[in-house]
């Protein structure tokens, strides 16, 4: 009986190995880190209960992440990630004569948007708050997260093309209407409304007053 040698695709190569074990255990950890803030809340995203969720040491965590700081780092740039999916993947399911372009496609981002954030608050908080005491986003991470508004910054400049709104830079309208959107938002989930109408009527308010103000410049 003759031994057929193995060919390439059958070859087991270890280094891969490790990496996927890695990459699968990386996610276990940030999946189970995902469900402590979603369920319990900031206060909860403790190395050792990240750890204890997926029945492993500290020490293996601290090797993945490199500690706190980089956990919360994975759940910055997931968060964004997340948001982003989420509204293309809104958007696609839409029947067709239900997808909009120009400045009705600015309002549906800024109410996916808003709905974002009352679905995830935690998330929310990780993003743009202060839910982990002294992480700090480094520089590339930022710019990551920025890459989430590129749908937004993509529709004001169609807008701008179409003449719906003067030539500008599409990114600063972005800005400018990011800013405005997340102070209504910040200040609901920090509980500052008593009335789930009040920040309704605001968050629509600021979105209206920035669309008003690029529509007719100084």
């Amino acid at each position: 009986m003759s031994i057929k040698p193995k060919t390439a695709a059958n070859i087991i190569d270890f280094r891969q190995g490790q990496e996927a074990l890695r990459d699968s255990l990386r996610q276990g950890m940030l999946d189970a880190a995902s469900r402590l803030l979603l369920d319990e809340g900031p206060a909860a995203l403790t190395v050792r209960k990240v750890a204890d969720a997926v029945n492993c040491s500290t020490t293996l965590l601290y090797s993945i992440f490199g500690g706190k700081d980089g956990l919360a780092n994975a759940l910055y740039l997931e968060g964004f990630t997340r948001f982003k999916e989420e509204f293309i993947q809104y958007e696609a399911s839409l029947p067709e004569e239900q997808r909009v372009r120009g400045i009705d496609r600015i309002w549906l981002y800024a109410n996916n948007y808003h709905a974002y954030a009352r679905r995830y608050p935690s998330y929310y908080m990780v993003m743009f708050g202060d839910a982990i005491a002294g992480f700090v986003p480094p520089l590339e991470s930022r710019v990551a997260a920025w890459e989430s508004f590129t749908p937004l910054m993509a529709e004001f400049e169609h807008c701008m093309q179409q003449g719906l709104l003067p030539p500008s830079s599409a990114s600063a309208a972005a800005r400018l209407l990011w800013s405005a959107m997340h102070g209504v938002i910040s200040l609901e989930l920090k509980g500052f409304y008593f009335k789930k109408e009040h920040p309704d009527e605001l968050y629509r308010a600021a979105v209206r007053a920035v669309l008003l103000s690029l529509q007719t410049p100084e």
